[in-house]
């Protein structure tokens, strides 16, 4: 397992104080696993490495807001509205309304699609090299 140390070697200690996210290998080359026509654009990919930077425990789900995600992905809200509406139709998300002292808040997203899927993919083309995973 990663220590802090570690990331603080890599990158240094004042970026490693701002934190770490980890990202499936499988997420970031999944273009090259799927057909053509469902190929995600650089937002929709950006966008679910946000959302998943986010997912800190597994049975909490992520919620980062349109606003922050547009902030973060350089985009217009509306960019990201129309992003999201399609990885949900690509099933690979799924929104989910919250609600925060009765009031409507931002969305959550269920990443469970995305990691039934990113399963299937890890299936179909195994890792010639796999990792240990302690």
């Amino acid at each position: 397992m990663t220590k802090a140390a570690d990331i603080a070697d890599k990158w240094g200690e004042r970026v490693a104080k701002r934190g770490f996210a980890q990202t499936p290998n499988y997420l970031l080359f999944i273009n090259q696993f799927i057909d053509e026509d469902k190929r995600l654009s650089p937002l929709e990919l950006l966008l679910l490495i946000q959302i998943s930077a986010t997912w800190w425990q597994k049975d909490e789900l992520p919620f980062p807001s349109v606003k922050t995600l547009a902030t973060r992905c350089g985009t217009s809200e509306r960019q990201v509205l129309r992003a999201l509406s399609k990885l949900e139709g690509l099933e690979l998300i799924k929104r989910v309304r919250r609600r925060d002292k009765g009031l409507i808040a931002s969305n959550a997203y269920d990443l469970g699609p995305l990691v039934k899927n990113l399963d299937k993919i890890s299936e179909a083309f195994p890792n010639a090299f796999p990792r240990g995973i302690r």
